[in-house]
């Protein structure tokens, strides 16, 4: 715990000279695109924010998420969220250049990285991302939520806290609304979602304008089809019975552009034949265990998508 209110002190303190930095600052080594650099008149102005997607937003594809502001050296805290399919509970936070080049500023000994051995500079920038990525996402929430808590003190001594304090809290805000219940979370800082499923994302500008806008946006990785197919990985015989169907090998195998793909996720379902009226028959997800005749069928799922394949399973 002490580690974690002398890491929420120390996040304070960058947010605050964030907040005052002047254009200047340049970004260096972002892992999301940053907006180009430009002078900000110090009168109150319209501040705004737009998230992107573009390209081709399929599995495996290349294609960016972007964030564009108004002035464009807006500084800005965003979160990507993912809500369907492989994506879900993906989440990643996104820091604008400025926060991302002064936490970098900021060493830190060797001996706290988890890599004690490597040549690079060890600063504040890598161990939050140590801290965070692929771990739970309550990790970001009981850390984010004791930085909110002590900007929320030091803003009374440093007014421009009381930006960066708000958009914390929103980010939170729209993990906490979208991010289903319950579900297995790992979150990232500055990284690109890759997985397939829906995402939201929002972003607020740490501004003190007049209009301080939000921008949010939804978009989809769709699964890769093109050059995927699945094939029966043993075959079976005319009959057999259901403990002898445990010595076979039932799945499907999913490969793409004509390599398999290791861990591929497959959807079976198994209807039973009722004579003259088949499409009658009962569907189960699955493998049968009582006598009859079964049409299994099978599909890639997940990150990929293809067309079914079928073949009838005798249980005596």
């Amino acid at each position: 715990m002490k580690t974690k209110r002398l890491l929420s002190l120390l996040l304070a303190a960058v947010f605050a000279l964030s907040a005052a930095a002047t254009p200047a600052m340049a970004a260096a080594g972002t892992e999301l695109p940053a907006p180009t650099a430009a002078s900000v008149d110090e009168t109150n102005e319209a501040v705004s924010i737009r998230l992107t997607a573009s390209g081709d937003l399929t599995y495996g594809s290349p294609f960016t998420l972007s964030v564009q502001t108004t002035p464009a050296d807006t500084q800005y805290i965003g979160v990507v969220m993912g809500t369907s399919g492989e994506a879900q509970g993906y989440v990643t936070l996104i820091l604008s250049s400025k926060i991302r080049t002064l936490l970098r500023m900021i060493p830190l000994p060797k001996k706290m990285s988890a890599n004690p051995d490597q040549e690079e500079e060890f600063n504040i920038y890598a161990y939050i991302k140590q801290l965070i990525d692929g771990n739970d996402v309550s990790v970001l929430l009981r850390v984010a939520d004791e930085v909110v808590s002590v900007m929320d003190v030091l803003k009374f001594y440093i007014p421009t806290l009381k930006d960066v304090s708000t958009g914390m809290k929103l980010a939170l805000e729209l993990i906490r609304k979208y991010l289903p219940e319950g579900v297995f979370s790992r979150i990232y800082l500055d990284e690109q979602p890759t997985e397939a499923g829906n995402y939201v994302g929002g972003a607020v500008a740490l501004e003190s304008g007049d209009m301080n806008t939000a921008g949010m946006v939804f978009f989809r990785i769709k699964p890769k089809s093109e050059g995927v197919r699945v094939y029966w990985a043993q075959e079976l015989p005319a009959s057999m019975t259901a403990a002898e169907a445990q010595n076979y090998n039932v799945t499907a195998v999913v490969e793409s552009d004509g390599q398999v793909v290791e861990g591929g996720k497959v959807t079976y379902t198994y209807k039973k034949k009722s004579g003259l009226f088949d499409f009658l028959g009962t569907t189960q997800s699955e493998f049968p265990t009582e006598p009859g005749e079964y049409i299994q069928t099978a599909k890639a799922a997940g990150n990929y998508s293809s067309s079914e394949i079928s073949r009838t399973i005798v249980i005596q």
